[in-house]
């Protein structure tokens, strides 16, 4: 109903424009189009149709000339009258899509005016470099003149022929472009702002309608002449074929579209059945589209977008009896372009007239569709959002008591493996029969105290201490006995090693040191003295046995730049050598050994 209401107001407006005179609407333009006549070519040149006689040609009693989708070529002949005056007029034909034409601007039997254009012509040919069609009228052209029109096209033949004042067409042309500017900044807005939301959501259904607006932009941008001006002035043939492209572009992509946003695959086999077919005709013909003529392949498309907007149609339909929440945007969506694009089929098949509205219907039928479009996607997005939002209160109390559960569990194994490191820790840094610190932790505190004594320049004391005749006593009373007296001398060392920092180690086997930061020579051997005393005072016992102890002790102090911890480990084993070599149970220094 809506449809036919729209054909019957166009219809009569139509009317209503065929029966008004040839006058200047509001001063600004004169429409040629109505009164104007035409005949077939029959192969007539200029001469030829000025002799022809009245009644050969046909007159034209509608509002633009309309002559639908021929292979034939035609004259259109329009006389009017220009006003002696300066002002400066343009003739426009207001459909960029014609083939060929020669136009002739006659007064009498002078050629005023003449120029040959069309989109078969390079646009740089032009004598007006516009998307439309524009013949200057020269100032000094005034009274009765009479326009020849020889025009061909593959596309539908319409004439919507215009006489402008200079002026007064580019304030037109301007309001013009800026209709068409916020209609492609719309647009173009919808798809930079859909490619956001698919790199941010990851959902392929922005992806296709990304696809699909922008194939109507281009395809619009195309059908409008605006393509060939400013993008492919030289390419002839693809200023035909992106026509045909971007039109079956635009339906295959809506057509994967409405795929994935009712999720048909899911939800209607039979609905997602006929759209593949859909699809796989559109592959088709898009790359049909790249071989065959204009002509032959828009009559094709026409039928085809047309099948798929009815299958759209009967798509949204059956969505919308199911209860789709959004279902109710897409089926105004896809009626608004549907009645858009039945509009402008009619038009150019010369079903209906050429009107503002005819031209623009599929302008605003898409603006339409992508706004509601956009709202069904928010929609759904909304919908999926309180099915996930059910979803999580439904299972948040196992969610919570899962997480106790687990928080307990990982509190638990963060104790046990707290635990475990913190044994490894002491396994790796303490010897396990004295527990005192090992070898590789002597290392790593020399080396620290040797770095801060360089720095701040005080000395460090090293002590090597050895077990007298160790070998004798693991010969005599075996190894458990040796290994009760190493631990022994390991306690002595430290209840008489008790300033803070001091670090006393086992160094291997029946070996130990004493590392004794900012210590001098003299302390240090006041504190081996002590160790000595108290060793040779103690005693072992093992069994029925009882054993006494005696230790050397070798004793180096370094400080400065050539403070290694090398060095200092050298000079401590030389001293204790020396201690062993004169006697034992004694006390020897480097410093005397250096000297």
């Amino acid at each position: 109903m809506k449809i036919l209401f729209v054909l019957l107001f166009c219809y009569v407006q139509d009317l209503n424009a065929a029966e008004s005179d040839l006058t200047l609407t509001n001063g600004k333009y004169l429409n040629l189009s109505v009164g104007s006549q035409y005949l077939n070519d029959n192969n007539f040149g200029i001469v030829d149709v000025l002799s022809l006689p009245q009644n050969h040609w046909r007159t034209n009693h509608v509002n633009n000339l309309n002559l639908g989708y021929t292979d034939q070529t035609f004259w259109i002949r329009v006389d009017f009258v220009l006003p002696q005056n300066d002002k400066a007029y343009l003739i426009e034909i207001s459909y960029p899509v014609l083939d060929n034409l020669k136009l002739y601007l006659m007064q009498q039997d002078d050629v005023v005016s003449y120029a040959k254009l069309g989109d078969k012509q390079h646009f740089n040919d032009r004598i007006i470099k516009h998307h439309n069609f524009i013949l200057p009228i020269k100032k000094e052209a005034h009274g009765p003149l009479t326009l020849y029109i020889q025009v061909e096209s593959t596309s539908a033949v319409q004439l919507p022929i215009r006489l402008w004042e200079q002026p007064e067409f580019y304030e037109n042309d301007q309001l013009n472009t800026l209709f068409l500017g916020i209609y492609f900044g719309l647009m173009s807005i919808m798809v930079v702002y859909n490619i956001f939301m698919y790199i941010s959501l990851k959902d392929e259904t922005f992806l296709y309608y990304v696809v699909y607006v922008s194939a109507i932009i281009a395809f619009y941008f195309s059908l409008s002449g605006l393509a060939f001006r400013y993008l492919w002035q030289g390419s002839l043939w693809w200023n035909d074929q992106s026509i045909l492209f971007f039109l079956v572009a635009a339906v295959l992509a809506g057509t994967f579209f409405i795929i994935k946003l009712l999720e048909l695959q899911k939800n209607s086999l039979i609905l997602y059945r006929g759209c593949l077919v859909i699809s796989f005709v559109g592959i088709c013909l898009l790359f049909a589209s790249m071989y065959f003529n204009y002509g032959t392949m828009i009559r094709v498309i026409i039928l085809y977008a047309s099948v798929a907007c009815a299958w759209g149609v009967i798509t949204r339909t059956i969505k919308l009896f199911e209860g789709t929440h959004f279902s109710t945007y897409y089926s105004l969506a896809w009626n608004a372009a549907l009645c858009g694009g039945l509009i402008l089929a009619a038009n150019k098949l010369n079903f209906l007239p050429n009107n503002w509205f005819t031209e623009h219907a599929l302008t605003i039928g898409t603006s339409i569709e992508v706004a509601c479009l956009s709202f069904a996607m928010a929609e759904r997005i909304n919908s999926e959002r309180r099915k996930r939002f059910v979803t999580q209160a439904r299972s948040m109390t196992e969610i919570r008591k899962a997480n106790q559960r687990l928080e307990t569990e990982v509190m638990n194994r963060t104790k046990e493996l707290q635990t475990a490191y913190d044994k490894l820790k002491h396994i790796s840094r303490i010897d396990e029969l004295t527990q005192v610190f090992n070898r590789r932790s002597l290392n790593d505190a020399l080396n620290t105290e040797c770095l801060r004594a360089k720095r701040f320049g005080h000395s460090v004391s090293l002590l090597m201490i050895d077990i007298d005749h160790f070998k004798k006593i693991n010969d005599t009373y075996g190894h458990q006995c040796g290994d009760k007296c190493i631990a022994h001398i390991a306690d002595v060392l430290k209840k008489t090693c008790t300033r803070a920092g001091d670090v006393v180690a086992r160094y291997g086997g029946e070996e130990f040191c004493i590392l004794l930061p900012e210590c001098n020579e003299g302390d240090a051997f006041e504190l081996a003295e002590l160790v000595r005393k108290h060793t040779e005072a103690s005693i072992v016992r093992f069994e029925d046995s009882v054993i006494k102890l005696t230790v050397s002790i070798g004793i180096a102090t370094r400080w400065g730049v050539d403070l290694e911890p090398h060095q200092l480990v050298k000079q401590s084993d030389m001293a204790l050598y020396f201690a062993k070599q004169h006697g034992r149970n004694q006390v020897s220094l480097g410093s005397v050994l250096d000297m």
